[in-house]
Formats: structure tokens, sequence, C-alpha cells
């Protein structure tokens, strides 16, 4: 299954990682009964149904059914094959795997491809330009001017498009590019006949990337301050390219943000690459327009801390304000924000104060609180009764909101060092919220088709309805025999030896295949533990396989063994009886008495031989 990793670094690699780690990057989970609950990351719910079962080392989500180990979860939330999943988690542990994982995608529409291939050819070509030639000396002058480095210039690919409008055009050609592909990549504008120019001329090319690292569009800087062209210039919308969800540096950044802590949200790609050069190499920004929801959902995918780090004068700060709308409530994702002082932007600061200063201060956040308490008072005069009175009104109103104790003690103490107005008159003006409720406390122990209790999130609040879970399956009394059967081989190697050994068959195909697989798995390792298990599960079989697993049921003893067995071995049996007493009822509806005596002796032999040693019913 895992193509050339070997079986043994494999179990290495699943036994070194607990599995609420792994996802814990990605789902705040929180401590419930015996096991940890969050919201679930595969689909949109409000209360968590996100199970983590830590003894097992397994996932299981008790609405969308989704289940498995921790390589499960990768090659389920990555969308990758399991080798490619295997060397996820080896990397989270500094595991070398020795070999080199070949990814195994899904086939590639051509179209796409040649857009890639061709955008990778301009991004080689303008880089070249830009480092290598008499062409590009002024824009190379242009960026070490800014205090970039060779090494950032590399890293980040930028390049130079020169005046000339047709060399793109002329490149693509010489490179064999057909004209239908040059048209639909956005680097040209097309005259009434259908004459192809170049869209970038006399800009500093700055490649935006998709989160594989594939070059998808540009950003172009006018280099010459006279021109009356719009400063920046981004592609237009391709199929490869909509600004809308792209975050500019997220392929490089996002390996950064586990190790770094958080990602640091920026204002523009130029505030990205200065925090990259001072050594904060976690920054993303969005494409020259306000942060979008769609954009806010990629970074929860990625980690589940960011810093949102604008410019500090008043229009970054208003800025920062709007972007907290989409995020400071958002189920995955805590957010904290960094205000630079004096209205420097961030390449401002580190120009001023130093890379290691911006490092610290990047470190030193505001909660989407405080910073509604820093963002009310901007502009107002506390000298003046006036502004005091509008700031107090928005801050108190902001203050409501927080839980009552130590947190909400310590944004009073705020307003009132900032209005000096004491802290006691301060909680008497504070406006009346209606009281939260409050899920009763309970201890949950799992039980078969049962959703979790509610869960508070990450933001204090508590969820006082149950879950919603999955429609609930209901099963005959032989597939539950089955299931039950099953689940006791899993745990009692007695049991397991026993079925093998008697050569017992399950009726339903996909138990009797998770049966094969465990005697399989458990033949060949000592002590066999589930998680290790599920990988030598059938993929379609993996979530069953959880969801079973996480069944309760009693302490099995030999008697109990029997029972089941007998059981499940009558479903056949009983099988054939329903049909014969249907054809027993069809007859008698028909008049046939001749074709109704012989069914009802067969219908009374079948009963008597059904009812022949088996159990209570």
């Amino acid at each position: 299954m895992a193509g050339m990793i070997p079986e043994t670094k494999i179990d290495e690699v699943r036994n070194s990682v607990r599995i609420a780690d792994y996802v814990g990057q990605y789902v705040q989970l929180h401590n419930a009964g015996q096991n940890l609950f969050g919201i679930c990351p595969f689909h949109d719910e409000n209360t968590p149904s996100f199970s983590v079962n830590e003894s097992k080392q397994i996932f299981k989500c008790f609405s969308c059914g989704r289940g498995g180990n921790v390589f499960s979860f990768v090659q389920q939330y990555d969308k990758v094959s399991f080798p490619e999943a295997v060397e996820k988690v080896a990397e989270f542990a500094h595991i070398d795997l020795g070999i080199t994982v070949q990814a195994n995608r899904a086939p590639v529409d051509p179209e796409v491809a040649a857009q890639i291939a061709l955008l990778k050819k301009i991004t080689d070509m303008c880089h070249h330009i830009l480092v290598n030639t008499q062409a590009g000396e002024k824009a190379l002058a242009y960026l070490t001017d800014r205090g970039l480095t060779r090494e950032t210039i590399d890293h980040f690919d930028i390049g130079y498009a020169p005046k000339d409008r047709t060399l793109m055009r002329t490149f693509l050609d010489q490179q064999q590019v057909d004209y239908a592909t040059q048209r639909a990549s956005g680097l040209f504008v097309e005259d009434d006949q259908a004459t192809l120019y170049d869209r970038f001329n006399d800009r500093v090319m700055f490649p935006l990337k998709d989160a594989s690292g594939n070059v998808i569009g540009f950003s172009g800087r006018v280099l010459d301050k006279a021109s009356h062209q719009a400063k920046y210039l981004n592609s237009p919308e391709t199929k490869l390219f909509n600004k809308r969800d792209v975050l500019f540096n997220l392929d490089a950044a996002k390996t950064e943000f586990k190790q770094f802590g958080a990602a640091v949200l920026f204002e523009g790609f130029m505030d990205v690459i200065a925090a990259y050069q001072a050594g904060v190499p976690v920054g993303i920004a969005s494409m020259g327009t306000s942060l979008t929801q769609d954009q806010v959902n990629i970074i929860a995918k990625q980690t589940r801390q960011l810093t949102i780090c604008y410019d500090g004068d008043e229009p970054g700060q208003n800025a920062t304000a709007r972007a907290l709308t989409l995020v400071q409530n958002h189920k995955r994702l805590q957010t904290n924000v960094v205000v630079l002082p004096d209205g420097m932007d961030p390449d401002e600061y580190i120009k001023a104060r130093g890379a290691d200063a911006f490092k610290q201060q990047v470190q030193t956040v505001l909660t989407p609180t405080a910073f509604a308490l820093h963002h009310d008072a901007l502009g107002l005069d506390m000298a003046n009764d006036a502004d005091k009175l509008q700031y107090l009104d928005a801050a108190l109103k902001t203050v409501a909101l927080v839980p009552a104790g130590a947190e909400q003690a310590v944004y009073l103490q705020q307003i009132s060092q900032t209005t000096g107005v004491a802290v006691n008159d301060l909680k008497v003006s504070l406006p009346q919220t209606a009281p939260q409720q409050v899920a009763p406390q309970s201890d949950y122990a799992p039980w078969p088709d049962v959703a979790p209790p509610p869960m508070p999130d990450e933001y204090g609040q508590t969820f006082a309805g149950p879950v919603s879970p999955a429609p609930q399956q209901h099963f005959d009394k032989f597939e539950q025999a089955e299931r039950q059967l099953l689940a006791y081989a899993w745990i009692e190697p007695a049991v397991a030896a026993r079925l093998h050994q008697s050569n017992f068959q399950f009726g339903h195909a996909q138990y009797q295949s998770l049966f094969d697989a465990w005697v399989s798995y458990a033949a060949a390792t000592n002590p066999p533990q589930f998680a290790g298990y599920l990988d030598h599960v059938p993929a379609d079989l993996v979530a069953l396989a959880t969801n079973l697993s996480e069944q309760t049921y009693p302490e099995p003893d030999d008697d109990v063994i029997e029972e089941l067995i007998a059981l499940a071995g009558k479903e056949d049996a009983y099988a054939q009886l329903q049909q014969v007493k249907a054809a027993l009822h069809q007859a008698q509806v028909l008049g046939d008495k001749a074709g109704a005596t012989q069914l009802g002796m067969q219908y009374i032999q079948l009963l008597r031989a059904y009812k022949t040693g088996s159990v209570a019913e």
C-alpha cells in the first residue's frame, strides 16, 4: 500500500506522533470525558462532533462519518496519496524516510498544465533579465536600494519586464507556445487585429503562486515614477488566477507556521518580503484587496493561529478592524493583532529599528478585544469630554461582550488607564447583555450511534443544544451479531482465532474483508494496534472500521460468543424462511390451495430447523 516506504518505517512514523498533536494543528480540541472533541474540518458545523480517541490513536466525526488514523486524516484533509500522507507525518515528526515519495496526483487539465508551464517560462525569463542583463540593471538597483538582498530576490523569483511590448510574445513564440495558450495566460492585451502585446512593461515582476508553488500570475510594480500607469498591475482573472483566493507567499510560509507558532498576515507583498528578510518567514498577504472569506478559509486549513500585522497608520488600523470582522469568531482560527508604533508599516519599522526588534514586535500581540479598545480610541482626544464619552460608550460595549471575571477586569483596567475613570464606575456603566446559557455538565461515555456532548469553542461561548448526528443506521439482529463479533475479534485474540480456525464466514462482504485484513495484520504484527491495522484496510472501509471500533459492547464470554456465532450463521435460513412465507401468502391470496398446502409444510419445516438451537430473541 505504501509503495517503496518500508512497513517498519511506516510503523515508526505512526508510533512517533500523537494524533491529537497532528490534528491539533487544524482543529481546536477540548477534553470531554474519555476523548477530545472539536469542530470537524471536513464539513461546516456549529457544534463540535469531531472526536479524537488518544488511546486508539484514531479520529471520528459523529456527523459526517469520516474516521481513521493520523495517515487517514492527512489523506482526507490534504487530498494526497497514502505515501504522501506518511511523508507529511514524518516531516512533522522530524523522521527521515530515506526515500523520495513520488506525488500521486489526479490527471491535470492539459490547458492548466500548459498555462503553468508558460508562466514558469516567463518567470525564469524575467528573473534572468533582472539579475543577469544590462536591461535589468535599473530594476535591480531599485530593489537593492530598498534593501533587498540577492538571496531574497532569488527566493521570491523577482524579475523585470523591459519596455519592449513584444518581448514576451517573441520569447514564447521561440519556445513554440501556441497563440491560444498565450492569449489565455493574462500576460497580453489584444488589439483589433488580434495581435498580442505584453501587458507588463518596464515593471518589476513579482510572481504570484498557488499553495503548491506553481506560478499562476504576476504583480508588476512600475519602475518609472513619472509614469501615468498604475503603480501596481496584477494579472487579470484567468483559469489559474483569482485574486480573491490567492495569498502571496502561502506556498513557502505554510511549512514554517508550526515552528513559528502562527501565520502573519500583512497588507501587501512588499511587507511579506521585508519580513522574510528580517527573519519572519511566515508572512502572507492578500492581493491588493481587502481580506476575503475565501482567503480566511484557506488560512484556516493551514494553521489555527493567525497574527494580523497591517500598517500602523489610521488606514492600516481601519483595515485591521475590517479583517477582524472576518476572522475573530472563526471556528478554527485564533487571531491576534500587532500594532506597529508611530504609524509605521513593516518595512519602515525594520529599517528604523532593525530585524531583531521587528521579530520581537511581531510576537507582541493584542487580543481582538484589546485591539478594539485601541481602535475605538483612534483620533479621539481624552482631554475632551465629548471624545472621552464617545470612547467610553464604544469601549464598554466591547467589554460587555467579554465573560465576566479576570478577562473582563483586565480590559476595564485598560479603559480606566486610558480615560482616568475608576474601574468600579466602569463596572456600573457596563451595558447589560443577555446571559450566556451554559450547557449542563456531565460525564460522557461513548455509546453506539450517539452523538458527543456539546463542547465550548475557543472563544468561551457554550453550546446549549445537542450535536445533530449523522442519520442513524439500523441493523437487523444478524448484522448486529456480525458487527459485535468483529469488534470482539479486534480486542480479544481468542475470538479472532476461534472465528478463523472454524472458517466462520461473515454474511456481509465488508465485515469479511475487515476480518481478513485483521487476521493478516495481526499475524505479522506483535502486538497489533488498531491505528496500524487501519493502514491495511481498504480505503472505502476505513471509516466503517473506525466507527465500529468506537462502539461499546459488554465484556464477551464463551457463551456470548457462541450465541453470536449461531445467530449470525442463521441469516441465510431466515431469508429463505421469509421468501417461503411471502410465497405462501401469495398462494393463499390467489386461492391456490395445493400450492398453499405444499408451501405451508415447507414453511413449518424451515421454521422448526431455524429455531433448533436458536438463542432467545
